[in-house]
């Protein structure tokens, strides 16, 4: 805990048997299949995105009706990952969101440094989390790129270049995390952080956010396919009590039209991004759009 606060991430090594990493990347394979089948059906992360081909190096809304598996949603009973939750936000929480990230298989992944949801000169001293966002690694992954402690003061000079210009360029202070399958990586999205995967890499993690139930920022995250007749009934308990806390938290706090507007503009851009790594590649507005994953 004190380390997550101080650098704003932590590992969480061997939080998964490899009973549970195998069940879950079988669940996960299932739903890389069907994205890379028909793309368009879904909200697909490209790396590649033209009229006659394709490459994707994930998927956001992982637990939409298309995409729900039990197996991937098993995560969630996990005691170790759940207890660094409840440890960090409270007991009752809300849910936020959920990708799958996954290698792409023609050009190399490279998002550009950013903090999430655009609050590039967001930071709190203290290190306070609003939030919990991490990464559930099914195989060996050293993705992320951070910069430690950023989330606690302003950018640097350099930092600040970095992201105007959409960089990719090494930092001061930057830091690979290796993580191992079965390892958890949580993290704060309020660090300068970005995220990368060569096509030679094989990677398949889980990316999800979530929030204290009565935590006053963020929310409106309840999602249209949350509120389907039926929908809360057939997912895994756990997640089926968060989404239900997400929603009264969003039904208790409706969003002014300024909001509405800035999201469904965060929407359009993300529908837009491709991370090739090339200049005016963006990185993905978030988190109320999609948390943009690393």
């Amino acid at each position: 805990m004190e380390e997550f606060i101080r650098d704003g991430f932590t590992l969480l090594p061997g939080a998964l048997t490899p009973a549970e990493v195998q069940r879950i990347r079988m669940g996960l394979e299932l739903v890389v299949d069907k994205v890379r089948v028909a793309p368009g059906e879904f909200d697909a992360r490209y790396t590649r995105r033209e009229s006659d081909t394709t490459d994707t190096w994930g998927v956001n809304h992982l637990f939409a009706p298309g995409l729900y598996e039990d197996d991937v949603a098993a995560v969630f009973g996990n005691r170790a990952l759940m207890g660094f939750v409840y440890a960090v936000l409270g007991e009752r929480v809300r849910f936020w969101t959920a990708h799958a990230l996954w290698s792409p298989q023609q050009i190399d992944y490279e998002l550009n440094w950013h903090k999430d949801n655009g609050e590039h000169e967001f930071y709190t001293q203290s290190g306070k989390p609003t939030h919990l966002q991490f990464n559930v690694c099914l195989t060996a992954d050293d993705s992320f790129h951070v910069v430690p402690g950023s989330h606690r003061r302003p950018l640097t000079e350099r930092e600040r270049a970095q992201i105007e210009v959409r960089g990719t360029h090494a930092l001061p202070g930057e830091t690979v995390v290796r993580c191992r399958a079965g390892d958890v990586l949580f993290m704060n999205h309020h660090t300068v952080h970005r995220g990368s995967c060569p096509v030679s890499r094989f990677r398949r993690t889980l990316h999800m956010n979530l929030q204290a139930a009565d935590e006053p920022t963020g929310g409106h995250t309840s999602w249209r396919f949350m509120r389907e007749d039926g929908y809360l009934d057939q997912v895994h308990p756990v997640l089926r009590a968060m989404m239900r806390n997400t929603i009264a938290w969003d039904d208790a706090h409706p969003l002014t039209r300024t909001e509405a507007r800035r999201r469904l503009r965060n929407s359009r851009e993300i529908k837009r991004h491709v991370a090739d790594g090339s200049p005016g590649s963006r990185p993905v507005p978030s988190p109320e759009a999609a948390p943009a994953p690393s």
